[in-house]
């Protein structure tokens, strides 16, 4: 039997409206209030399926009960429809948002007989076996509505800094903070292209907390490369009195947030619970936007940075009087791996080196600067650790088991030369000397580099 609150301050109306329910239903049972209020209390006693509520009431409005209703677990899947007078100024839109599915006119009464006829159709029904909680006053309800809604409306206001990723991490860290004091907040973002892992707080180890965020996950997807932004250390790990959050959209997991150490769990909780929608529009737009970059910026074959971002970069530095270094790689005998061993070969080659050099190259930026040539350029002036990463690039690529590409043993190395900024450096000038330099280890016997 369908159970049908009707919520009028008419008696008229309210008899109405009871007669039109029932010439629809056989089997239905009717209960009438006549304000807000006493609406509100027989809801919660006898739980209808469905309400019909009119809009102009003495104590308050049919969006004001629609939207305590709504706050309400138990009728978060029941019908409501709000009745208006055609003297009544209220928008359809305000009726939708308040958690209303109909909006109805009371100016005919085919017209009413007809939208309720399609309104009782839909299969709404109230959580009968939801406990009844103290849910407190009807203000107390519309404030942790308004409460959410803030929120919400904070977090949103992140997407203005969507090109700084990082920023927008931290600004969640600090907002959390409000609800409850911890030791660590971790991010991990997900998308197709890229996976980054944020730490913020004391420091944990790259791979561990990886890992340990992938598991809280359950149908991650591989992106085609990792990288790590914030504090982290050989031997951190995560805190086991920790708490964590995924993100979602629909089905697909866009994320997870890691707090460690919390303080107060059931306020972190809520605030989290409170802003789902939110997060996850967030992290669905953080998400999308390092796509579009890394398909704009990197080179689709190694995902290094393509030959315009690489020069932009190295651009901006110098224009910045920053120190750096440039360096400049090549692939030994290259043409004569595409020869022998065939194009898609040399593509994992490439791919391969590109990935060494991308986990080695902490203080800097590597690059694909065209064919088997590579580009790095350290934010640094620092000669023993630019030299120092380039004998570990060197070695890496030297050592590697590269019988897994060719199926025959082969040796694969690279030369390199490097060039440090002086004062008014031009990347022209720079570029041209590492070149330089390249070519010299070149005709020096390859598998070297030269400063």
């Amino acid at each position: 039997m369908k159970r049908v609150l009707i919520v009028d301050d008419s008696k008229f109306w309210r008899l109405v409206v009871s007669d039109i329910v029932r010439k629809i239903e056989k089997d239905v049972e009717t209960i009438l209030a006549e304000n807000g209020m006493e609406g509100l209390q027989k809801a919660l006693k006898q739980r209808p399926d469905y309400f019909i509520i009119d809009y102009n009431m003495p104590d308050f409005s049919g969006i004001y009960l629609s939207v305590v209703l709504r706050e309400c677990e138990m009728f978060r899947n029941s019908g409501i429809a709000i009745l208006t007078g055609s003297s009544d100024t209220v928008n359809q839109f305000w009726a939708e948002r308040s958690g209303a599915n109909v909006f109805i006119d009371k100016g005919k009464k085919e017209e009413i007989e007809s939208s309720l006829k399609a309104f009782l159709k839909q299969p709404y029904r109230s959580d009968k076996g939801c406990e009844l909680e103290e849910i407190g006053n009807v203000f107390q309800i519309v404030e942790n509505r308004l409460k959410r809604e803030m929120l919400e409306k904070e977090i949103l206001s992140y997407l203005r800094f969507t090109r700084d990723e990082r920023y927008v991490v931290s600004l969640l860290g600090i907002l959390f903070r409000y609800f409850s004091g911890f030791s660590a907040f971790r991010v991990l973002l997900l998308s197709t292209s890229e996976g980054r892992v944020y730490s913020l707080g004391k420091p944990a180890k790259k791979e561990l907390l990886r890992g340990y965020l992938l598991s809280k996950m359950e149908r991650p997807i591989s992106p085609s490369f990792w990288s790590f932004h914030g504090v982290f250390s050989e031997e951190g790990v995560p805190s086991e009195n920790s708490y964590h959050f995924v993100v979602k959209d629909g089905n697909s997991e866009l994320g997870v947030i890691l707090f460690e150490d919390v303080e107060n769990q059931y306020l972190l909780n809520l605030a989290l619970r409170n802003s789902t929608s939110s997060l996850s529009v967030l992290f669905r737009n953080l998400n999308d936007f390092r796509d579009y970059m890394v398909a704009s910026e990197t080179d689709s074959l190694t995902q290094l940075l393509n030959k315009r971002v690489i020069m932009k970069f190295l651009e901006e530095s110098l224009r910045n009087k920053r120190k750096i270094a440039v360096a400049m790689l090549d692939i030994d005998d290259f043409k004569r791996i595409n020869d022998t061993f065939g194009h898609p070969t040399g593509d994992e080659v490439l791919r391969v080196i590109g990935g060494m050099m991308r986990e080695i190259v902490s203080a800097g930026k590597v690059g694909r600067y065209g064919g088997e040539e590579f580009m790095i350029v350290f934010e640094t002036d620092d000669h023993d650790l630019v030299e120092n990463t380039m004998n570990r690039i060197m070695k890496e690529v030297r050592n590697f088991d590269w019988k897994k590409i060719f199926s025959v043993e082969k040796r694969v190395t690279l030369s390199g030369g490097v060039a440090f900024s002086r004062e008014n450096s031009s990347p022209a000038e720079l570029v041209e000397e590492a070149d330089r330099k390249l070519y010299e280890a070149k005709r020096s016997g390859k598998d070297r580099f030269v400063i």
